[in-house]
């Protein structure tokens, strides 16, 4: 190959790499502060022990779904995005979308998809092979935001992070902008779990990355108002290789603490902590709580308490269970089954409380429908109680 060449190939390069080492580079404007916590000191809910189950849609339809959340619109509403298709990884899976309006004998609205690979190829003027993982949740101004993983090339190792927004409760959104975590690549990033609000403004959000070893990681995003671009940046956090998919859960302004999906032999949930809203992570520690691989959520109850939601088994995917620590995720009680089926799959929880004090879990249900399970403290309690006996 002559100089000239040469030349031409290595000005190609770095104009290749230009524009997302600017964006890269241009996300380190802000500095975290604190974690904005809003811990109850006791259950908004004081009734009777109460348990509903439903499926966020009753007509299976699709093949295969998986990777639900949910989150609360300030009106009470609920709203859930998930994706479905033929089967995980193919080109017709799409990410979708539905609304529970407030009130008991409300139901949940027909699921509608929000993105699919034709559509963000067009928005994110690239090409998408398919869509995967996505979360979705509110801010302080109660606009949705939803990020979701598409990915170009290969399999979820090939993945990249992008974000829409509402300002309407979902029937309307922006076009996908593409998150350069990477100035090289800026592939397998990936989201599976809750964010954290900071005081101030902007989410802590657990991603991992899956290319070259698996790492788990922090997403810092901030803006999103009309005038206002958004900004983001990423950083490592302690476990690589053996653990990801964290699960965190702050314990008070700057402390919180973050349990691990594993990927080692250990076939063990892990806990690590911050108390310095993130910035670091101490080494996981392995916890006496199996998993088989597989995703697991953590929510904050009142007095401090714990909820986990997981598969507690090792090898299966088969039983979905909830225990609760009282000493900050040390040690671990059992207390619910919430599902157990021999051949079967109950995984991928997600949980969130409402802001009238009840608890709303999502999970992927055989892997054909959503199911969407509400209870309040006082069940918890309930099946604490019953435990122990």
């Amino acid at each position: 190959m002559d100089r000239r060449a040469v030349i031409i190939l290595s000005l190609a390069t770095l104009l290749f790499h230009a524009w997302p080492m600017w964006r890269y580079l241009s996300a380190f404007d802000h500095e975290p502060v604190t974690f904005a916590v809003f811990s109850p000191l006791a259950p908004e809910d004081n009734g009777p022990p109460h348990m509903a189950e439903e499926f966020i849609s009753n007509d299976p339809g699709l093949a295969m779904v998986h990777v639900g959340s949910i989150c609360e619109m300030a009106d009470g509403s609920l709203v859930a995005s998930w994706y479905g298709g033929t089967r995980e990884g193919t080109r017709d899976t799409a990410i979708y979308f539905a609304v529970r309006a407030p009130g008991e004998s409300m139901s949940w609205s027909r699921p509608r998809v929000i993105v699919n690979r034709g559509s963000a190829s067009k928005e994110l003027h690239r090409f998408v092979k398919k869509v995967g993982n996505s979360i979705i949740f509110t801010d302080s101004e109660d606009r949705l935001w939803l990020i979701y993983v598409t990915i170009t090339v290969g399999g979820w190792s090939g993945s990249s992070l992008n974000v829409k927004i509402s300002h309407d409760g979902g029937t309307t959104w922006t076009g996908s902008q593409r998150l350069t975590l990477s100035p090289f690549l800026n592939v397998s990033e990936l989201v599976r779990n809750n964010p954290l609000p900071m005081k101030g403004g902007g989410f802590i959000i657990p991603i991992y990355h899956e290319c070259a070893g698996k790492f788990p990681e922090i997403l810092w995003i901030w803006g999103g108002q009309r005038d206002q671009r958004i900004t983001f940046r990423k950083t490592r956090m302690a476990g690589g290789r053996s653990f990801i998919q964290p699960s965190v859960v702050a314990c008070g302004s700057g402390v919180a603490r973050a349990f691990y999906r594993s990927c080692s032999g250990d076939r063990v949930v892990a806990m690590a902590t911050t108390g310095d809203t993130g910035a670091t992570w101490s080494e996981p520690q392995n916890l006496e709580l199996p998993n088989p691989d597989s995703a697991l959520n953590v929510l904050l109850l009142s007095e401090g308490r714990i909820l986990l939601a997981f598969n507690d088994s090792k090898q299966t995917r088969n039983n979905l269970r909830l225990a609760i620590s009282h000493d900050g995720g040390a040690t671990w009680g059992r207390v619910a089954e919430i599902e157990n089926s021999p051949g079967q799959e109950f995984s991928y929880p997600y949980l969130i409380r409402s802001l009238d004090g009840r608890i709303h879990l999502v999970y992927t249900w055989r892997r054909k429908r959503i199911k969407h399970v509400v209870f309040n403290e006082t069940w918890i309690n309930a099946q604490i109680e019953k435990a122990s006996k």
